[in-house]
């Protein structure tokens, strides 16, 4: 306290808010995803729960890209419909790639699912009112077979 400049420094400020998460024991909320508890030990109070809710939607969907499962937990049931994100490749990819391009939708056909099939598959999920998360769900195949007419299997 005696030296704000150096609390700022980022390796330090760091150990300060890990050693503040601790005390307040604030990862059992975190743990149960409770944000407005979460909210209420970081600050007393509700401040900033807006932001802190559109950042933590943000988080979870950048996690989800990342670790390719959709936030609801739910995993494909079918092997011909794989759960497909960015950096995904092979054939479940190529015929992704496929009923995106017969819906109109400009992307190459190399099973490799790149940035422009993540915007395809985002621009797709927004006009379908689907969650634009850039994930191939099971309800993104359902709803490209039901767009496209055809069956998404090999």
């Amino acid at each position: 306290m005696a030296d704000p400049a150096r609390a700022a420094e980022p390796v330090l400020s760091s150990r300060i808010a890990c050693e503040y998460w601790k005390r307040r024991k604030i990862n059992e909320a975190c743990d149960r995803d409770d944000l407005l508890r979460v909210t209420k030990l970081i600050n007393g109070g509700l401040n900033g729960l807006e932001d802190r809710r559109t950042l933590a939607a943000k988080a979870k969907a950048a996690l989800a890209r990342i670790e390719g499962i959709p936030l609801s937990g739910a995993v494909a049931a079918n092997d011909d419909r794989p759960v497909l994100r960015r950096g995904s490749k092979g054939e479940g990819v190529a015929r992704l790639q496929s009923l995106l391009r017969d819906l109109g939708f400009a992307v190459a056909i190399d099973g490799d699912f790149g940035p422009g099939t993540e915007v395809a598959v985002l621009r797709f999920h927004s006009e379908r009112q689907l969650v634009a998360d850039g994930i191939v769900s099971p309800e993104t195949w359902s709803a490209l077979e039901k767009a496209s007419g055809k069956k998404a299997a090999a």
